[in-house]
């Protein structure tokens, strides 16, 4: 329900949407937690590449 239109995964943080580790979702949201399970959404990339 609070899913994110999808695009490729590599330009998901640079528009904006934010990822839920909880619910595994990613969200296009101006808050910085998840809506459903109030978990801290993460704004970066895990790894960059090099």
């Amino acid at each position: 329900m609070h899913q994110a239109i999808p695009v490729p995964n590599k330009i998901r943080y640079e528009i904006g949407q934010k990822r839920c580790t909880f619910c595994g979702i990613f969200m296009s949201t101006c808050d910085a937690r998840c809506m459903c399970c109030k978990a801290v959404l993460r704004t970066k990339p895990r790894s960059k590449k090099k």
